[in-house]
Parts: C-alpha cells; structure tokens; sequence
C-alpha cells in the first residue's frame, strides 16, 4: 500500500481509530530511537574497553620496563669487572 493510499483511507477512519494508528507510529518511533540509543552505548562501550585495554598494555609495558630496569641496575657487570664478593678464589688461603 501506497503512502498516498494511506493517506486517503485515514480520512474515513474515526477518531478512535487515528489515534490508536498514532499511538503505534508513536511506539514505531520510540523502538527506533531506543535502537539507535541501544547502538550508540553499545558504540561507546567498546571503544571503552579498546582504550582500557591499550593502557593495561601501556602499564603493563611501563612496569616490566621499571622492573628490568632495577634488575639490571642491581644485577650488571660491565666487561673486565671483577663481581664483588666477601671472599674471593684469591683470598682464601686453602686454595692459592
């Protein structure tokens, strides 16, 4: 059925009969509103959880960085350095 038929058979109808027709254009236009509100969260949301998730990587990324750091700090030898030790080969008698 045309929109122009539509339009010609609404004349006849009563009065009852067009506000229970707008009442379901009503309803018709609120289901595609709350769709597109429904859409818009579910948009935004994941996008939220797309930038969480990049900075728990970037933390993560920062606190191995911080802790590898602090290892290499406490852990290195440069070449030719002797490691420090309380007692060394050279300085127990038993074993010159």
């Amino acid at each position: 059925m045309s929109a122009a038929e539509i339009n010609q058979e609404l004349s006849k109808l009563t009065a009852d009969e067009r506000a229970a027709i707008r009442q379901r254009l009503s309803e018709l236009e609120e289901q595609g509103e709350v769709q597109f509100l429904n859409d818009s969260a579910i948009a935004t949301f994941q996008d939220l959880d797309k930038r969480e998730a990049k900075a728990d990587g970037q933390a993560r990324h920062l606190r191995l960085k911080k802790f590898f750091s602090a290892w290499d700090a406490s852990h290195s030898v440069t070449v030719g350095e002797k490691p420090s030790r309380q007692r060394t080969y050279a300085d127990n008698s038993r074993l010159r």
